[in-house]
C-alpha cells in the first residue's frame, strides 16, 4: 500500500481514506506509525543517545541535573526549549529532533519563524547548545532556556 513514508505522501494517502477498514490497514503499516508513546522512550532508544552517559548529556545539554532526572522519570514534562537542548546536546538530526518534539506534544521547528530557522541551521551544522545560543544571540533572538 505505501512505498514511501514521507509525511506529504502519507497525508495524500490519508486524505483519500473514507472507511475504517482502509484506516486500519493504513495504521497497521509499520512505515506509518512507530511504537513510541513518549518522548523519553523515543529519546532513550536513539543510537546517538545510547552512546552518551547521563552525566555527559547533562553537561552537553546544559540542563540542571535534578530537572534532567525528573524529565526521564516522567515527573516533569520538558518545555520545547528543553527538548531542543537535549536533542542538540545529543547531536540528533533534524528528523529525530522533529519526532522528539512531536512525541512531547510540542510545536515542531517552523520554517517561517526566524528563531526556529536559526535553531534548524544549528542542528544541521551539529552545533553545540552553546554555539546554538551564540548564533541566536548574534541574530538577537532568545537563547534556548
Amino acid at each position: 500500500m505505501i512505498d514511501e513514508s514521507t509525511t506529504k505522501k502519507l497525508t495524500d494517502i490519508l486524505s483519500k481514506i473514507d472507511d475504517t477498514k482502509a484506516m486500519e490497514s493504513f495504521m497497521d503499516n509499520p512505515k506509518v506509525t512507530d511504537s513510541y508513546k513518549s518522548f523519553t522512550e523515543y529519546f532513550r532508544s536513539l543510537p546517538a543517545v545510547k552512546k552518551i552517559t547521563d552525566s555527559e548529556l547533562i553537561t552537553l545539554s546544559g540542563i540542571e541535573k535534578s530537572y534532567y532526572y525528573q524529565i526521564f522519570k516522567g515527573s516533569r514534562n520538558p518545555s520545547r526549549d528543553k527538548v531542543l537542548r537535549l536533542c542538540i546536546g545529543a547531536g540528533l538530526s533534524m528528523r529525530e529532533t522533529t519526532r522528539a518534539l512531536e512525541l512531547s506534544q510540542l510545536a515542531p521547528l517552523y520554517p517561517k519563524n526566524r528563531r526556529d530557522i536559526i535553531i534548524s541551521v544549528a542542528i544541521n551544522q551539529h552545533a553545540s547548545v552553546l554555539d546554538t545560543d551564540l548564533l541566536l544571540d548574534k541574530y538577537r533572538e532568545e537563547p534556548l532556556s
